[in-house]
């Protein structure tokens, strides 16, 4: 739908990220997707949504950073209301490593700075961290390759290249939110592993929020939200988790 002014401008940063008692429903629907949940993030952390399908990881993903409108309740960046904020604005500070990513047919650097070049330097820490310098280093033209093998001299790359790519390109954005939305689903255990490694440890101060089906990916995030048709049932780090002896620990166990 259409939206009226939003007079407020996005903040410059944040120290905390809060969701209240948020419910949202698609349309035609029967249930909602979301019921009652309440969130917290704090700059700089790393946050895991996790549950089976269904359970509205995503869903609750996409109302934090501004991209989906709660029916009910209120999403604050520190102190500035959402619903107040021009969604374009936002969505200038977030990031989205997703899943289903875009295979655009243009060249690999391109591919990674999608029009807010940054520098050669910005360029080659996202790509480290991404792991996407291996893919890069291995095509003909390095980064000036077109990846798409209709061009002249162009490359088609795997499944697990192309999410590397993409992974580059989230961290390229450089924005205060980054969203990984089952972002290693093309990769292998191995190269799952040591991508969330870099992550963690090139994260900069960016508070990343991580959905994914592997709970072996999430065990070392600050805070684990456990979602369960729509409500959050559990909460804490995978210790407390795990004694908790709940969903978590049942699907970590399988």
């Amino acid at each position: 739908r259409l939206t009226g002014p939003r007079p407020l401008p996005v903040p410059g940063s944040f120290e905390r990220i809060t969701a209240e008692d948020i419910t949202f429903t698609y349309p035609g629907a029967e249930s909602p997707a979301l019921s009652g949940v309440s969130v917290e993030i704090k700059q700089g952390e790393v946050i895991a949504f996790v549950g089976e399908n269904g359970s509205g990881k995503t869903t609750l993903a996409k109302i934090l950073s501004g991209l989906y409108e709660p029916d009910t309740g209120t999403v604050r960046w520190d102190d500035t209301d959402l619903s107040q904020v021009s969604p374009e604005e936002l969505r200038t500070r977030t990031a989205v490593i997703a899943q289903d990513h875009t295979r655009w047919p243009l060249a690999a650097r391109y591919n990674i700075t999608m029009g807010t070049d940054r520098g050669e330097s910005a360029l080659h820490a996202a790509a480290t961290v991404a792991g996407a310098d291996e893919v890069i280093a291995e095509l003909p033209h390095g980064y000036r390759t077109l990846l798409d093998r209709r061009f002249k001299d162009g490359c088609e790359l795997s499944g697990g290249q192309w999410q590397r790519i993409a992974v580059a390109r989230g961290f390229h954005r450089d924005a205060d939110l980054l969203i990984c939305d089952e972002p290693t689903a093309a990769l292998d255990a191995r190269a799952e592993h040591a991508l969330f490694e870099r992550i963690r440890t090139h994260a900069d101060g960016r508070t990343v929020l991580l959905i994914t089906h592997r709970l072996a990916s999430v065990r070392y995030a600050d805070r684990i939200y456990v979602l369960d048709h729509g409500h959050i049932t559990e909460q804490g780090d995978h210790d407390t988790l795990m004694t908790h002896n709940g969903l978590y620990a049942e699907l970590y166990t399988l």
